[in-house]
């Protein structure tokens, strides 16, 4: 599938004289995963925030499904599914409340959440307070959140702070089967091997601007670094 579910056309936002996003055009499709990576104050919170309808652009236009959040807010945001990088829980909530929560205001199937917690391995810590969560335990209730109602577009940033290996394996090849299915996947992420391996191609941030883009291939290609760690060729782009 090749339809574009996100689309960011030169998208500018100012905070004060500073312009943390600018000039940003973005295509996402359908069937694809799409990581934004760049050094912190690059502009990628930004421009996912702005994606999610948290805050407006000062110019250019963002749609999502082909609807805008400026006329289509509601409309928009059903076709989200969104993990934050500081994610905010409850506290007084045990996660299976706050998983009961959020599919209840997603109006996502209540036998979705049973399979959250088993894959997220949450089902010994369901029914204790998220405010005793680990980091770990945190990210995998906010991810299993995020996936609840079987959204069309998943918006991560940052998913693996506080993972271990096989958590983070999970996830990718869960990932990689949501892709197939259609869904048009967004992670920020600062770990570049995880990036260079489930991307279809990675959108690089700095100072604000778009400044390539690309599959993992094409960027090695462009920065001449065949065989070096990803991570080289991102601190060759990202400056």
């Amino acid at each position: 599938m090749t339809s574009a579910l996100v689309e960011v056309e030169s998208a500018v936002k100012r905070y004060g004289p500073v312009i943390a996003v600018d000039g940003v055009s973005v295509s996402i499709r359908a069937g694809e995963i799409y990581s934004l990576v760049g050094a912190n104050g690059a502009g990628k919170s930004t421009l996912i925030r702005m994606i999610m309808g948290l805050t407006m652009p000062d110019a250019g236009r963002i749609l999502v499904c082909g609807k805008d959040h400026v006329h289509q807010a509601t409309e928009a945001k059903r076709h989200l599914g969104y993990l934050p990088e500081e994610l905010t829980l409850y506290n007084r909530l045990t996660g299976r409340e706050y998983l009961e929560l959020v599919g209840g205001l997603k109006d996502a199937d209540a036998a979705q959440i049973p399979e959250a917690l088993r894959f997220f391995e949450l089902e010994q810590a369901a029914d204790k307070l998220a405010g005793g969560y680990s980091l770990g335990m945190r990210k995998k209730l906010g991810l299993a959140a995020a996936m609840l109602g079987e959204p069309d577009i998943f918006v991560l940033d940052e998913p693996l702070n506080g993972l271990d290996v096989e958590m983070m394996r999970k996830l990718r090849l869960r990932l990689e089967d949501e892709r197939a299915q259609g869904r048009a996947i967004l992670i920020s992420s600062h770990v570049m091997s995880f990036v260079e391996r489930v991307s279809d191609r990675i959108g690089v941030m700095r100072a604000g601007k778009l400044v390539a883009e690309g599959s993992p291939a094409e960027l090695r290609e462009l920065t001449a670094m065949a065989d070096s760690p990803f991570e080289d060729v991102f601190f060759q782009l990202a400056g």
